[in-house]
C-alpha cells in the first residue's frame, strides 16, 4: 500500500468550499423553515428544560440538575444565555439547536475531509444537511444536539495530521489543540449522557493506533490523553454532585434495563437491543414517535447500500487511519443503545450520527470510483460521482420532506405529544384581539405544561388564561370565553354535563378554524344548579365552596356515584397545587368511599372564577341502606395538610346521598 493511500489528500479546489457554502444554506433552510409547523408544537421535555433554563437566567446555578431523571448542565447554561439574549419565545429557545445543527454540518465536512478526502466531505456534509435524523434533533430544543458539534470540534483538533505536515508546525499546534479539545470534551461530558462515549472513542482509537500505526501513536497519545484528563477534571464537580444526589441513577434504571439485566447474568435483553440497534440503518430505526416516524430506518435502500459498502471498505482498508477511526467511532457511538431501551434509539446513538453519514458518503465515493475505473474513462469519473451524489442527496431530501415535514409532523399522536392543539389556540387568540379573558380545556396530563406552551407561542400580550380538564371539570371565567383544544372539544373526552350545556345553548359557539380550537361564550344561566344559600365555607381565605352533591339523589351498594362540587375563587390561592377531597361518610363518621382531585391549574385561576368539579366514587358492595353524609375540603398534596375555613374547620358538608340496598 502506498504512502499516498495512507495519508489522504487534504488539498481541495475552491469549488469544494463553494459547495460547502451551498450545503450550509440548504442545511439552514431545512432547520429554520416552517418552524411553527414541524415540530407541530412543544415537546414535554422542551417545556421542562425551558423552565430549567429560565431559572438559570434568574440566578440558579446547578452543577447537576436532578429533575426529570437527571440533566447535565452545560447546554442549559448556553440555552439560558440565548433566552436572555433573544427573549422567552420561540426564537430564544430554538436558536441554539438551529445553530448547533448547522455548525455540525460544517464540522462534519472539516473532519471527513481530514479522515478521507474532499469528495467524502462534501457528500457527508450534504447528507447531514438534509437527512431526517440530523434535521429532527436540530429542530428540537433538547440538549442532545449539543453533543454533536462539541464532539466534532474535539475530534478535528485531535485527529492526527498527515505525516507530510511540518513537524515544527505540529509541535506548535498540538498543545493548544489539546487544551481546546479537552475543553470541548469536558463540555460534551456535561451536556448529555451520550457524551460519555467520547473519551471511549478516543481511547479505542489509541488502541487502534497501537496495533496499526505506532509511529502516529507516539506523536499523538500524550495529547489525546491530556485532552481526556482535562475533560474529566472539568466535569469532575458535576460527577461529584451526581454522586451526592439521591436518585441520580434513576435514568439508568429507566432506560438501562438490558444493562442491569446483563450485570445480573441475563444477556437476552442486551442481545435483543443489540440486534435491534444494528438494524437501525436499513431495517427498523427508533420506534418512538417522539423522535421518528416509528421504525423508520436511518437510510433508504440506496443510501443504506452505500453505508454498508463504506463499512465494508473500511474493514478491507483497516490499516488506513480514517477507516480505523471511523469503525471505532461507529462501534462505540452506537454501543449505548446495545444495553438500553428502546433499541435503535436515535437519542442514545447520537454520538455516532456524523460518522454514519461519513461512511455512507465514503461507500458511495469508493463504489463510484471502482465502477468508473472499469466501465468509463477517467474524465467521466467526476461526472459519475456528481450524478450519484445528486441522486443520494435528492432522494434523502425528498424523503425528509415527506416523512418529517409531512407524515411525522401531521400525525395526530405526534400533534398530541407536542402540544399542537395549544399552538392552534395561540394562533386563534393572536387573531382575536378582543378576546383577553379565557378558560382553556386541555388534557389532564398537560395542565402544568400547556400554560408554558401557550406563553411561548402567543405573540400578543394581555391574555389571561386559566386551564382545566374538561373530562371532569368546567372552569368559567367571570366575563370571559371558554376554549376547548382540538383534542378536548365537546363530544370528545369531556364530561357529559359539559356536552349537554352546549346542546342547551348555554355554551354559545363563537367559531373555530377547521381542526382548531372551539371557543364559546357562556350564558349566565350555566350555574343555575348552584345552592342559592351562598358560600358554605371559604378555605384558606381564598376558595369558597358554593355547594354540591351527588348527581343522582339515590344509589345502590356497588354503584359508581358522581358528585358535583361548585367552587368560587375569592382571591389568589395560597399554593400553586391543591386537591379537593370528596368523602362519603357512614354513621360513625368514617370514610366509606372517596375521590381526591382538583383538575385545574390552580396558579392560573383569577378571582371571580367558577369551578365545577366532578368527582367519581364507588360505593362498597355491602353498604347498608341509609342516608350518608358527604364531606368536602381542600388540602396541599405535598404535605396532606388541609386548608381551614374561618371557623377553624377543615371540611364542609354538602347534600347527602341515599343508599338503597336491594
Amino acid at each position: 500500500m502506498t504512502k499516498q493511500s495512507l495519508t489522504p489528500n487534504l488539498q481541495s479546489p475552491i469549488s469544494n468550499y463553494w459547495a460547502l457554502v451551498a450545503i450550509l444554506l440548504i442545511a439552514a433552510a431545512f432547520r429554520f423553515a416552517a418552524i411553527g409547523d414541524a415540530p407541530p408544537g412543544w415537546r414535554d421535555d422542551e417545556l421542562i428544560e425551558f423552565d430549567m433554563d429560565r431559572r438559570i437566567v434568574q440566578g440558579w446555578r446547578p452543577l447537576f440538575i436532578a429533575e426529570a431523571e437527571g440533566h447535565e448542565p452545560f447546554y442549559h447554561y448556553l440555552h439560558a444565555a440565548t433566552i436572555a439574549l433573544f427573549g422567552e419565545n420561540r426564537v430564544g429557545y430554538k436558536w441554539l439547536p438551529f445553530a448547533f445543527g448547522v455548525a455540525s454540518v460544517a464540522l462534519t465536512f472539516a473532519l471527513a475531509r481530514r479522515m478521507f478526502d474532499a469528495r467524502v466531505a462534501v457528500l457527508a456534509a450534504a447528507l447531514m444537511a438534509i437527512s431526517f435524523w440530523p434535521v429532527m434533533y436540530a429542530r428540537l430544543g433538547l440538549r442532545h444536539i449539543g453533543v454533536v458539534p462539541l464532539m466534532l470540534g474535539a475530534f478535528c483538533l485531535l485527529y492526527p495530521r498527515p505525516l507530510t505536515a511540518s513537524k515544527l508546525q505540529a509541535s506548535k499546534s498540538k498543545i493548544p489543540n489539546s487544551l481546546a479539545a479537552g475543553l470541548l470534551l469536558g463540555a460534551a461530558l456535561m451536556t448529555y449522557f451520550a457524551g460519555r462515549a467520547l473519551p471511549l472513542i478516543l481511547a479505542g482509537f489509541l488502541a487502534y493506533l497501537l496495533v496499526f500505526h505506532r509511529a502516529a501513536l507516539r506523536r499523538v497519545w500524550l495529547h489525546d490523553v491530556a485532552a481526556i484528563v482535562l475533560a474529566v477534571v472539568i466535569a469532575a464537580p458535576m460527577f461529584v454532585e451526581i454522586g451526592r444526589t439521591p436518585g441520580a441513577e434513576k435514568r439508568t434504571e429507566v432506560v438501562g434495563g438490558p444493562f442491569i439485566a446483563a450485570l445480573r447474568g441475563d444477556l437476552r435483553p442486551a442481545l435483543e437491543t443489540t440486534l435491534g440497534t444494528l438494524g437501525m440503518f436499513t431495517f427498523a430505526g427508533d420506534p418512538e414517535s417522539l423522535y421518528n416516524v416509528p421504525g423508520r430506518p436511518v437510510f433508504d435502500g440506496l443510501a443504506g447500500l452505500c453505508f454498508y459498502v463504506g463499512v465494508l471498505w473500511c474493514l478491507v482498508r483497516i490499516k488506513q487511519m480514517g477507516s480505523g477511526f471511523a469503525l471505532v467511532w461507529l462501534l462505540v457511538g452506537i454501543a449505548p443503545a446495545f444495553v438500553s431501551v428502546p433499541a435503535a434509539s436515535f437519542s442514545h446513538t447520537i454520538a455516532a450520527q456524523p460518522v454514519v453519514y461519513m461512511l455512507a458518503a465514503y461507500g458511495a465515493v469508493e463504489a463510484v470510483a471502482w465502477i468508473a475505473n472499469r466501465a468509463v474513462g477517467q474524465q467521466a469519473r467526476a461526472w459519475s460521482f456528481g450524478a450519484v451524489s445528486l441522486l443520494l442527496v435528492t432522494v434523502s431530501a425528498a424523503l425528509t420532506l415527506r416523512d418529517y415535514f409531512g407524515a411525522w409532523a401531521g400525525d395526530p399522536f405526534v400533534r398530541f405529544q407536542y402540544h399542537a392543539p395549544t399552538r392552534d389556540i395561540a394562533r386563534w387568540l393572536d387573531q382575536e384581539a378582543a378576546v383577553t379573558d379565557v378558560a382553556i380545556g386541555t388534557h389532564p396530563n398537560y395542565l402544568s405544561l400547556d400554560p408554558l406552551a401557550l406563553e411561548l407561542d402567543l405573540v400578543r400580550e394581555g391574555v389571561m388564561a386559566r386551564w382545566f380538564s374538561p373530562e371532569t371539570t368546567l372552569l368559567i371565567p367571570l366575563n370571559g370565553v371558554l376554549i376547548f383544544s382540538s383534542t378536548q372539544a365537546p363530544g370528545s373526552d369531556v364530561h357529559p354535563w359539559i356536552e349537554s350545556l352546549r346542546n342547551e345553548s348555554i355554551l354559545r359557539k363563537l367559531g373555530s378554524a377547521p381542526g382548531g380550537p372551539e371557543a364559546y361564550a357562556v350564558n349566565s344561566d350555566i350555574w343555575q344548579p348552584i345552592d342559592p344559600h351562598g358560600v358554605l365555607a371559604t378555605f384558606g381565605d381564598s376558595i369558597g365552596l358554593l355547594g354540591g352533591g351527588a348527581t343522582e339523589t339515590s344509589a345502590a351498594p356497588g354503584d359508581r356515584v358522581s358528585v358535583l362540587t361548585i367552587w368560587l375563587l375569592v382571591k389568589p390561592p395560597p399554593a400553586s397545587v391543591l386537591k379537593s377531597f370528596v368523602h362519603v361518610l357512614d354513621a360513625q363518621n368514617q370514610v366509606v368511599a372517596g375521590d381526591d382531585r382538583f383538575d385545574v391549574n390552580v396558579s392560573s385561576l383569577r378571582p371571580g372564577d367558577y369551578i365545577g368539579q366532578f368527582s367519581s366514587l364507588t360505593l362498597p358492595a355491602g353498604l347498608a341502606s341509609g342516608r350518608y353524609q358527604i364531606e368536602v375540603g381542600l388540602y396541599y398534596p405535598e404535605t396532606g395538610v388541609r386548608l381551614t375555613a374561618a371557623d377553624g374547620g377543615d371540611r364542609a358538608l354538602i347534600n347527602p346521598i341515599e343508599v338503597t340496598a336491594p
